[in-house]
C-alpha cells in the first residue's frame, strides 16, 4: 500500500517592531489535516507546524525537511508572508527534492499567478482547502496527475490554468472536529502573545463560521459572500472536547462576523451558561459593532466574554460608503459604550490612508476614537494588497506600480498612497491619534476599570509601555497629573525598548 508523508506549515511573517511576539497554532491547517486523515486513513502520515519569520534563517525548516523528508509539503500564508513562503518552497524543492509542493491560504487564493511564477510550486489551492487537499492527495496516492482538480491552479503552456471552482462546503457541521492530537497547540503559543494580546496564556481558537455578506473592499474573499455556520451544538461540542481533554478554559473566537446570526450566538452563550463551565471568551475580531444590542452584550458577559474588538475603520461616512463597510457610526458608538459599561474590554481598529481620503476625514477617524468609550485602539495604515478590490480602486486614483504593496512595512508604518494629503501629514495624524486616544483622563479611567477583567497586570503594563513608545512623548509633555501618574513607570523604562526609529503599534 502506497503511503505519503504530508507536512503542512503555516507561514507567518512578522515585521512589527513592537514589544510583543505573536504566534498562533494553525487552526486552518488542522482542519485540512483532519480531512486528509478522514479521507485516507493510514495511507497518509501527517505533521502540522507553524513557522514565524522575523528575517532570521530557515534553519528550523531545513532541519524539519531533512529529518522528516515529506513527500508533500503544503504551505499556507497571508500575502504578508509571501517572502518566506517562496523561500521555503524553493528550499524544499531545490535543496531537499520534495516531490510535491502546494500553496494554499489567502495569498494563493488571491494571487495564484504570483505563487506559480515560482517553479518550486506545483499547484496552488484556491479557496477552502479541506476537500481540495483530500482530492489532491488522493490523486497522488493513486498515481494520477493533479491538473484539473476543482479549486486549483497550475502552470501550463507558459501561463496559469485553472480547474473549475470548488463548491463551498454548505454544511460546516459535516466537517469533523479538528484533530488536536496533530499539533501541540499549547506549546506553540508558549512565550508568545495571542490574538487578544495576552502573553503565555493557555487557550484554544474557535473558527465557527465562514463567509460574510458584506463587501468591504480591503478583505480577502476566500469563503464567499454568504455566511455558513457551525451550529451552536457543534460549537459547544468542540468547547467541551477542548475543556475535558486538554483542560482549556480560555477561548478566542476568530470568525469574520460571529454575530451575523444573532439567534445562533444567543443559543451558544446560553449553552455555555447552562453547562456550568467557568470559561473566558475573547473576540480579537469578528463582531460587527453596529449589529450589537443590550441582550447580546448581556449574554456575552454571562457566558464569560471579557474582550472584544470592533473594526470601525473610519470615522468618515463618505469613506465608510467608499470602502463598502457602511458601518452605522452612531450605532457602533452606542455599542462600544454599552460593551465597556458592562465590563468587557473593548479595542477599536482604525485605518488611515484610504484612496481619496482627505486630511479632514482622517482626523474624523481620530476624533471618533478619542470621543468613544473604547478601552484600547489600534491605528493601522492601509496596505493595498494586489488581488483585492481596494487595490483596484487605488489604481484608479494613482499609479500603484511606484507605490507597491509595501509588504515589508506591515500595517503600522506609513507609506505613499492614493490619499489626498502628504505622507508627512499621515505620520503626524497617526501620532496625534495615539497621543489623543491613550493620554487622556477618560482613557485612563476606562482602562483602570475594565482592563483587569481580562488582562493580567504584566499585559496591561506591556500595552501601556507600547503606547508610550509609539507616542514619542516625553513624560514632561503629559500635563494631566492623573494621566502622568498612570504612565510614570512606563516612561521610566521606555528607552530600553525604543532604540529603533519609527516604532508604532
Amino acid at each position: 500500500m502506497k503511503r505519503l508523508r504530508v507536512l503542512l506549515i503555516d507561514v507567518s511573517h512578522v515585521t512589527l517592531e513592537t514589544t510583543v511576539d505573536m504566534l498562533e497554532y494553525p487552526l486552518g491547517l488542522l482542519y485540512v489535516a483532519t480531512a486528509l486523515r478522514n479521507a485516507h486513513g493510514e495511507r497518509v502520515e501527517l505533521r502540522v507546524e507553524s513557522h514565524e519569520s522575523r528575517g532570521e534563517s530557515l534553519e528550523g525548516i531545513e532541519r524539519l525537511l531533512c529529518e522528516w523528508k515529506p513527500d508533500v509539503l503544503g504551505l499556507r500564508s497571508l500575502t504578508m508572508g509571501r517572502g518566506p513562503l517562496h523561500e521555503i518552497a524553493s528550499l524544499a524543492k531545490r535543496r531537499f527534492g520534495t516531490p510535491w509542493v502546494i500553496a494554499g491560504g489567502p495569498h494563493a487564493s488571491d494571487d495564484p499567478g504570483d505563487v506559480l511564477a515560482n517553479e518550486a510550486f506545483d499547484v496552488a489551492v484556491i479557496g477552502e482547502g479541506e476537500r481540495t487537499a483530500a482530492e489532491l492527495v488522493g490523486r497522488l496516492l493513486d498515481g494520477r496527475p493533479l491538473r484539473g482538480v476543482p479549486g486549483t491552479a497550475w502552470r501550463e503552456g507558459g501561463g496559469v490554468s485553472y480547474g473549475p471552482p470548488r463548491p463551498l462546503i454548505e454544511r460546516l457541521d459535516d466537517l469533523p472536529l479538528p484533530d488536536y492530537s496533530l499539533v501541540d497547540f499549547r506549546a506553540i503559543n508558549r512565550g508568545h502573545v495571542d490574538f487578544s494580546f495576552r502573553r503565555d496564556v493557555p487557550h484554544a481558537n474557535l473558527f465557527t463560521s465562514r463567509g460574510c455578506p458584506y463587501h468591504c473592499l480591503y478583505c480577502h474573499q476566500i469563503f464567499g459572500k454568504s455566511m455558513r455556520c457551525h451550529s451552536a451544538e457543534r460549537l459547544m461540542a468542540e468547547v467541551r472536547r477542548l475543556h475535558d481533554e486538554f483542560g482549556v478554559t480560555r477561548f478566542q473566537i476568530i470568525d469574520d462576523i460571529f454575530n451575523l446570526d444573532r439567534e445562533r450566538a444567543l443559543e451558544f452563550f446560553d449553552q455555555v451558561v447552562r453547562s456550568g463551565l467557568d470559561l473566558v471568551f475573547s473576540f480579537p475580531n469578528g463582531l460587527r459593532g453596529d449589529r450589537m444590542d443590550d441582550e447580546l452584550i448581556d449574554a456575552m458577559w454571562s457566558a464569560g466574554v471579557r474582550y472584544v474588538c470592533y473594526a470601525v475603520e473610519s470615522g468618515s461616512p463618505r469613506i465608510q460608503k467608499l470602502i463598502r463597510k457602511r458601518m452605522q457610526l452612531e450605532r457602533i458608538r452606542e455599542a462600544i459604550a454599552k460593551t465597556t459599561a458592562r465590563g468587557i474590554v473593548t479595542r477599536g481598529f482604525f485605518m488611515l490612508g484610504f484612496p481619496t481620503e482627505t486630511e479632514e476625514e482622517a482626523l474624523a477617524t481620530v476624533a471618533f476614537a478619542k470621543e468613544s468609550d473604547l478601552a484600547q485602539a489600534m491605528f493601522f495604515v492601509v496596505v493595498y494588497f494586489p488581488g483585492t478590490p481596494l487595490y483596484r480602486l487605488a489604481q484608479s486614483v494613482r499609479d500603484m506600480s511606484a507605490v507597491g504593496p509595501s509588504l515589508a512595512d506591515d500595517y503600522v508604518k506609513t507609506r505613499e498612497g492614493p490619499y489626498f494629503y502628504s505622507r508627512e501629514r499621515l505620520d503626524a495624524i497617526k501620532t496625534k491619534a495615539i497621543r489623543d486616544f491613550f493620554f487622556s483622563r477618560k482613557r485612563v479611567e476606562i482602562m483602570r476599570r475594565v482592563l483587569p477583567n481580562f488582562f493580567p497586570r504584566r499585559d496591561i503594563d506591556a500595552a501601556m509601555l507600547a503606547s508610550v513608545i509609539s507616542s514619542g512623548l516625553e513624560e514632561s509633555e503629559v500635563h494631566d497629573p492623573d494621566v502622568a501618574a498612570a504612565y510614570h513607570r512606563h516612561f521610566l523604562v521606555t528607552s530600553r525598548f525604543s532604540e529603533k526609529a519609527g516604532f508604532f503599534v
